[in-house]
């Protein structure tokens, strides 16, 4: 019998307490609707100090070309077999993909297979990535269409294996 004694007591606590809340509730509105004073607060104007760690400045502002400080971003992007050039001098450009896979046992395997022999072959930067479901494969730093086409054409002809999958597409390059 005691504890049903408690449980009426505490239902009626918060019951009586209800309408106390929703009154203070009510106050605090009416407190903030007078927006006028929030306008004149905010133009009011004054001096926004930020400070910064000086990794985060060195981020924000790098270092000029010359500079090899950088240390590269060591994603599935870094090609195997060439230097992977400095993230600054990216431009529109185009590259062959050659292969481009979203199977989960073996997409992987695969790219870094045709990465392999695609760079004993040919002199290109290859760079292996992984973009949700898909990995790809895709080769060189083609400024115009026409040098892609090229090296597409020379890839088919050296890996006639590999023609149905090998096409040119439009990507972020690095100028040289």
């Amino acid at each position: 019998m005691s504890i049903r004694r408690y449980i009426i007591a505490a239902v009626a606590a918060a019951v009586a307490l209800l309408p106390a809340r929703g009154q203070a509730a009510a106050a605090a509105v009416a407190a903030a609707d007078s927006s006028v004073s929030v306008i004149d607060a905010i133009n009011a104007g004054g001096n926004i100090v930020v400070e910064m760690d000086q990794a985060l400045i060195n981020l924000v502002n790098p270092a000029p070309a010359g500079d090899d400080s950088g240390a590269g971003e060591g994603s599935e992007q870094a090609p195997e077999r060439h230097q992977k050039p400095n993230a600054q001098g990216k431009i529109v450009g185009y590259r062959v993909q050659i292969y481009a896979d979203n199977n989960v046992r073996t997409a992987k395997s695969e790219a870094r297979i045709r990465e392999r022999a695609v760079g004993r072959a040919f002199p290109y930067n290859t760079y292996v990535t992984y973009s949700s479901p898909y990995w790809r494969l895709r080769v060189g730093d083609f400024r115009t269409q026409e040098d892609a086409q090229k090296a597409a054409a020379a890839i088919r002809r050296t890996f006639p294996r590999y023609a149905r999958e090998v096409r040119v597409v439009r990507d972020h390059v690095y100028a040289r």
